[in-house]
C-alpha cells in the first residue's frame, strides 16, 4: 500500500505508528468523553459538542493504530471513517462507528468555528455517538 497517496485516491494517506501506542489514543478519547459528559450534565452545549467530535476522533486513531498500525495523515478528518473501513471490511461493527463518526465529523466546524451555539439536542446526539464511537474502540484496542 502508497502510504503516500492523495485523499482523492482510493487509499487514506496514513502514517505508521507502533500498536503499543492504540492504548494511549483510547485513553485520551475517554478523558474527552469524560468531559463532554460533565459540560453536557453541565449545560455547557458547545464544549460538550466539540469534546465528544474530538473524543471519537481519538478513538478513531486508536482502532486504526490497533488494527493496521497506522493513523491518517489526511489533511482532512472526513478520511478517518474511510480508514476504518479499509483497515475492517466487512467488519459491522466497524461500518457502524464510522457512520457515527462521520456524522460528527460533519459537525465539527459548525461547533468549532461558526457563530452558532449548540443546542441542547446538539449536544445529546454528539455525546451519545461519542459514546458508542468509544465503546466501539475499547472493544477493538482490548480484543487481544
Amino acid at each position: 500500500m502508497d502510504r503516500n497517496r492523495s485523499s482523492r485516491s482510493t487509499t487514506v494517506p496514513v502514517r505508521t505508528v507502533s500498536r503499543a501506542q492504540a492504548s494511549n489514543y483510547l485513553k485520551k478519547a475517554e478523558q474527552h468523553l469524560a468531559e463532554s459528559l460533565e459540560a453536557l450534565s453541565a449545560e455547557r452545549w458547545d464544549t460538550a459538542a466539540l469534546l465528544a467530535i474530538h473524543a471519537a476522533i481519538a478513538g478513531a486513531d486508536a482502532a486504526c493504530i490497533h488494527s493496521g498500525g497506522v493513523r491518517s495523515a489526511s489533511q482532512t478528518h472526513a478520511d478517518q471513517p474511510r480508514l476504518i473501513r479499509q483497515l475492517l471490511p466487512g467488519n459491522e461493527d466497524a461500518r457502524r462507528a464510522a457512520a457515527k463518526l462521520e456524522a460528527l465529523i460533519d459537525r465539527k466546524n459548525i461547533v468549532e468555528y461558526e457563530a452558532r451555539r449548540c443546542r441542547p439536542e446538539d449536544a445529546q446526539i454528539s455525546t451519545k455517538q461519542a459514546q458508542r464511537v468509544v465503546e466501539w474502540v475499547r472493544t477493538v484496542v482490548t480484543s487481544d
